[in-house]
């Protein structure tokens, strides 16, 4: 399983994620009140690391090797360590200037990286071979100009800000709405390593499809 880790996980990537996650929540400890959105552009940048490690570029071949999905997500989840890591450095680093609400903060971070595993893994379990990539591209800059321009914050306070009063979205809803967001994310990682076909209607469909035509090709060979 190591040496599959070695060779599989998009280290490089997820490294640079890592990096960067660690330089903006140093750029928050240091001036917090001015750059208070870069938190949530770390937070963003840890769920895009966290589905990129899934990432299977030669998905055509390993998903018709014997290793199951299962086996191949534990060993590409060394990757998630490494962010895992990289979030309690940078945590500690900037612990005092997250508003006395820092294990609200390690929770969104926790939160983010769950979902992004899960939002891979239930792709990949589909055969999408790179799910982590699209993640990517599409979550970081939409998360980063939700959390600079932070519509709604009275109603879905995403990243709260300050004290939480007023438009500064509250501190107690939002860690409501992180902790349903790990649990659903942990949900859909376990349905997708169950391989359960039942969740997935076009997977089902396509089981169902495959079966018939084994069984009509079945018939037309004949005895």
């Amino acid at each position: 399983m190591t040496r599959y880790a070695v060779r599989a996980v998009p280290w490089v990537r997820v490294a640079v994620h890592a990096v960067l996650v660690v330089a903006l929540m140093e750029v928050v400890q240091r001036w917090t009140w001015q750059t208070w959105p870069l938190q949530g552009a770390a937070v963003a940048l840890l769920a895009a690391g966290a589905a990129c490690c899934f990432d299977e570029p030669a998905a055509v071949v390993v998903d018709a090797l014997p290793r199951h999905l299962r086996w191949r997500t534990a060993a590409r989840a060394s990757g998630v360590i490494l962010l895992l890591c990289a979030w309690a450095v940078a945590l500690a680093r900037s612990w005092d200037s997250l508003f006395d609400h820092p294990w609200h903060v390690a929770w969104q971070g926790v939160a983010a990286i769950l979902a992004g595993a899960a939002w891979a893994a239930w792709r990949r379990a589909d055969g999408d071979p790179d799910p982590g990539a699209r993640m990517a591209l599409a979550v970081v800059p939409l998360v980063t100009a939700w959390a600079l321009v932070r519509p709604f914050a009275e109603l879905v306070p995403v990243f709260p800000y300050a004290d939480g009063s007023g438009d500064f979205g509250d501190w107690g809803t939002s860690l409501t709405g992180w902790v349903l967001l790990g649990g659903l994310a942990v949900l859909v990682l376990t349905a997708a390593l169950a391989d359960a076909r039942w969740w997935w209607p076009r997977r089902a469909r396509r089981t169902s499809l495959a079966k018939n035509r084994s069984r009509w090709d079945g018939a037309g060979r004949g005895p």
